[in-house]
């Protein structure tokens, strides 16, 4: 083992076998003391009542064992939930305590527990309500922009002016600026390396006044817009992670990446949607992956991509995902989706929910479209999850989900089926680390345990997708 602590599960299953063979050897000592004080010919009243004392300690002993098990259950799910916690930024699961567990002691913890993270995050963030409080204060309306164009931070002075319907964060301005002559005067504004001042162009045809300054390391652009009418209610919204960009990956294709520590591991997470299930013959009809970095989820930093298969999409495909020929008429085909792709592959690790099925479908499709292919590093959550919990039968992308608290949204939608994997990915990277699998390398290595998982994915033809650079050739 090197050193390494056994998963959670495997100590937990060691712990009762402990128990049970307790129970078999009480049970065995209890038979040998009725045979040797049997009388000759028949059981004597002393030998019913210690068989009857025997049944009934058996009986105790078994639901004392049925108690402890669950307690064993609830404490598992406390700890995975913590360790999963340490990684979220967002609010715990609605199910968090167990509160009809048999013991008071596991319920008053998990609550306990609960009402700490709670108090931290609360605490934690008082600086980004009062900062909030200030803006939503300001007679100006202000507006925050990432580089990209989505809206960060608006004021309700800033709403008025430029339309409610218009903006909200995490929307586009340029539904609001007209686009060309924004993006002159983001240049003007960065040259410049100061506030300036310009006439706004809005798309309904009206000009503003307004200072535009650039926010400097940050990225991105602060508005300034004209006074609000008196009256107006002062609120704010805003989302200022939308700012956040992951460190710049750095997993270098042609060195083994083995010794990679998964806390600092540089990953996209990918996912596609395709014509079948047939590696050999599908076709992709989207794209879509997500930066994590460590355990941060970047989800602005993103792709979702519709491709045209150059064939029709049969009905039963549809039906999943969702995505029509009339869909794809005017997307690019799989070689102009390519670079974008192969630019956000470039230096991570790839993680993915049965990732060997991409991968293999991506190297088909490099190959009809005369691309150059690099098997890149990765990792396969379901692989990991059934090596880490070996007694689980469902390991759906769902069902992994739901036993996280994680909230779907767009299942089934490349990009949506990312963004849940991701969060599955941080999930099991904190119980990983828990259980002493630090590295890139280790992980493989571990979930190369799923033994009947990875015999189904070797015969349904993914494994060679993964090849034997380096990178794998234990699963897909």
């Amino acid at each position: 083992m090197n050193g390494r602590r056994k998963p959670a599960s495997a100590r937990k299953g060691l712990t009762r076998m402990l128990v049970f063979l307790a129970l078999l050897l009480l049970a065995g000592g209890g038979m040998l003391a009725l045979h040797t004080i049997r009388a000759p010919n028949e059981l004597g009243q002393v030998q019913a009542i210690l068989l009857g004392l025997l049944v009934a300690a058996g009986a105790a002993i078994w639901v004392g064992f049925a108690l402890v098990d669950h307690h064993f259950d609830d404490l598992e799910r406390l700890r995975g939930l913590l360790l999963m916690a340490a990684g979220r930024d967002e609010v715990l699961p609605a199910d968090w305590p167990v509160l009809d567990a048999p013991d008071r002691e596991t319920a008053a913890m998990a609550t306990a527990t609960r009402h700490a993270i709670e108090a931290c995050r609360v605490r934690g963030g008082s600086t980004d309500a009062r900062l909030a409080a200030v803006v939503a204060a300001a007679a100006e309306g202000l507006l925050v922009m990432t580089e990209s164009g989505l809206v960060s931070l608006i004021n309700a002075a800033a709403r008025q002016v430029l339309g409610a319907e218009a903006v909200a964060v995490g929307t586009s301005v340029y539904a609001a600026l007209e686009r060309d002559r924004m993006v002159e005067i983001e240049h003007r504004a960065r040259g410049a390396g100061a506030a300036i001042a310009a006439e706004l162009p809005l798309v309904d045809g009206r000009r503003i006044e307004a200072l535009v300054a650039p926010l400097g390391a940050h990225g991105g652009f602060v508005i300034s817009l004209p006074h609000r009418e008196p009256g107006t209610a002062g609120e704010v919204d805003h989302d200022l992670s939308l700012h956040d960009r992951p460190p710049p990956a750095r997993v270098d294709p042609a060195l083994p990446a083995r010794d990679l520590s998964l806390a600092d591991l540089p990953v996209l997470v990918f996912d596609s949607e395709t014509t079948g299930l047939d590696v050999a013959s599908v076709r992709i009809v989207s794209l879509g992956a997500v930066r994590t970095h460590g355990s941060r989820l970047y989800s602005r930093v993103n792709l979702d991509c519709l491709v045209n298969p150059g064939i029709a999409i049969p009905p039963p495909s549809v039906a999943v995902h969702g995505i029509s020929d009339a869909m794809v008429t005017a997307a690019p085909d799989f070689r102009a989706a390519w670079p974008r792709l192969e630019e956000m592959l470039d230096g991570t690790v790839v993680v993915g929910h049965s990732i060997g099925f991409d991968l293999a479908i991506l190297k088909a499709e490099c190959g009809r479209a005369g691309l150059a292919w690099r098997t890149p590093p990765a990792l396969d959550t379901a692989l990991l999850y059934s090596a880490l919990y070996p007694k689980e039968k469902d390991i759906g992308l769902e069902s992994l989900a739901a036993r996280f608290g994680i909230e779907i949204e767009g299942r089934h939608t490349a990009l949506g089926d990312a963004l849940v994997t991701a969060e599955v990915w941080i999930a099991l990277m904190a119980q990983l680390l828990d259980a002493g699998i630090a590295t890139y390398g280790a992980a493989r290595e571990f979930s190369a345990r799923a033994g009947i998982l990875l015999a189904q994915q070797r015969r349904a033809g993914w494994l060679p997708a993964v090849g034997d650079d380096g990178t794998g050739g234990t699963h897909g």
